[in-house]
C-alpha cells in the first residue's frame, strides 16, 4: 500500500504569491496545498502555475506532503495544470467541483504521465473536493472512481453558495453533508478533511468547529492562515491523558485475551476488541506524530 501521510492540518497557499509560498515552508502544517483555483485571479492563473512548478521541488525537501489544487478538470486551465504540474511530482492533486467523471478524467491523465515518466502506478494521489450538492449525493461513487484517491476534502463555501444558505458559526446547516462524507470516506478507509474556518482571527470559533468535526469522524482540517495550524494539529493529536488511557485499555484487553477471555472490564466499562482497536489507533497515531513518520493505515 502507498504511504499515507498524517493529515491533521493542510495549509492553503495561493500559487500567485511567491512570498506566501516561501513562508509556508516554515509553518508546522502536515501538508501544504498550493492553490491554482479560487485564491488566484484569472489574470494570474498562468503565473501561479509557473510559481508552483518552481516551488514543488523545494517544498518537498521540507518533508511535508505537497498537494496542488488545480482548476476544474473540464477547462483548458485544469488540463494544462495536470499536464504541467504532475511531472513535477507533487504528492497529490485536489480536484475541485469533484464528480465521478472528473475523477476518472484526472486519473486517466495522471496515469498516462506516470507511465511516460516511468513511475510506479498511483504514485500521485487524488483528493476530490466535495463542494456541490451533486458531490454530496454521489459521494460514494466519487471516492470509488479511482484507486489513487486516498482522501476527500469538504468545501463548505461553495456548497452553501449553491444551496443559497448562510454559513453559520454553529455549522448546523453543514452537519448532514459532513456526515455523508465521513461515511463515504470511512467506507473507503481514506482521510476526511474538513473545509477551512474562514474567520481566521476567531481562535475560539476555530477550536469549537474543529472539535465538532472531529466528533463527527473527520480526520483533519484545511487551514487558510498559519496561525490556525497549531490549533488544528493540537486538536487532532491524542491528548496525554487520552494516550495514557489508551495504553491502559490495550494492556487490560491483552491480559484478558491471554486468560482466554473475549472481553474484560476497566473502570466499570466493558472492553472488547473494537474498543481495544480504537485504543490501538490512538497509540499508533501518537507514535507517528512523535516520530514524524508516514502512516500506512488510515
Amino acid at each position: 500500500m502507498n504511504q499515507i501521510p498524517l493529515r491533521r492540518s493542510l495549509l492553503y497557499v495561493p500559487g500567485s504569491s511567491s512570498k506566501m509560498i516561501a513562508k509556508s515552508f516554515e509553518v508546522e502544517a502536515d501538508g501544504i496545498i498550493f492553490d491554482l483555483e479560487d485564491s488566484v485571479s484569472w489574470q494570474e492563473k498562468e503565473n501561479a502555475r509557473k510559481n508552483v512548478i518552481q516551488a514543488i521541488g523545494r517544498a518537498k525537501k521540507t518533508g511535508k506532503e505537497i498537494i496542488v489544487r488545480i482548476n476544474v478538470v473540464n477547462s483548458h486551465l485544469g488540463i494544462h495544470d495536470i499536464l504541467e504540474v504532475v511531472p513535477q511530482e507533487p504528492d497529490a492533486i485536489i480536484i475541485p467541483k469533484a464528480e465521478e467523471s472528473s475523477m476518472i478524467t484526472a486519473d486517466t491523465m495522471i496515469g498516462a504521465i506516470e507511465r511516460e515518466m516511468g513511475w510506479d502506478v498511483n504514485k500521485i494521489h487524488l483528493i476530490p473536493l466535495m463542494e456541490t450538492a451533486d458531490s454530496i449525493v454521489n459521494a460514494s461513487k466519487i471516492v470509488c472512481a479511482a484507486s489513487r484517491i486516498n482522501g476527500l476534502q469538504f468545501g463548505a463555501e461553495d456548497l452553501t453558495k449553491e444551496l443559497c444558505i448562510i454559513r453559520t458559526s454553529g455549522g448546523d446547516e453543514l452537519q448532514y453533508a459532513r456526515s455523508v462524507l465521513v461515511f463515504a470516506g470511512r467506507a473507503r478507509d481514506i482521510d476526511i478533511i474538513d473545509s477551512p474556518f474562514v474567520d481566521f482571527a476567531n481562535a475560539q470559533g476555530l477550536i469549537a468547529e474543529t472539535k465538532r468535526i472531529k466528533a463527527l469522524g473527520m480526520t483533519g482540517k484545511t487551514c487558510i492562515h498559519p496561525n490556525q495550524v497549531a490549533v488544528v494539529n493540537d486538536l487532532f493529536s491524542p491528548a496525554p491523558e487520552e494516550l495514557v488511557q489508551a495504553r491502559r485499555v490495550v494492556e487490560a484487553f491483552e491480559l484478558s485475551v491471554k486468560q482466554g477471555k473475549g472481553a474484560c472490564t476497566l473502570d466499570g466499562k466493558m472492553i472488547d476488541n473494537p474498543v481495544a482497536e480504537r485504543a490501538r489507533q490512538i497509540i499508533r497515531k501518537a507514535t507517528l506524530i512523535r516520530m514524524g513518520l508516514n502512516d500506512t493505515e488510515s
